[in-house]
């Protein structure tokens, strides 16, 4: 059971770690595209990425155990 559960949560983190990888890849390429002095492109994908992998994470999280 506690194998499950560490499988279960290290796959949360790839996901997460793939997740804002690719808001990094897309927000450069946006700003590639239409040219951004300041990067806002960039950061605002890694941001989002960043805050959808946190609430992947909090929807992963058990309920109501102890």
């Amino acid at each position: 059971m506690a194998q499950n559960k560490f499988l279960r949560f290290s796959s949360v983190g790839v996901q997460m770690a793939v997740l804002i990888y690719l808001g990094s890849e897309l927000g450069k390429y946006l700003d590639e595209r239409y040219t951004s002095e300041k990067n806002l492109y960039t950061a605002l994908c890694v941001l989002s990425a960043v805050g959808i992998s946190l609430y992947q994470l909090v929807a992963a999280l058990p309920k109501g155990e102890k």
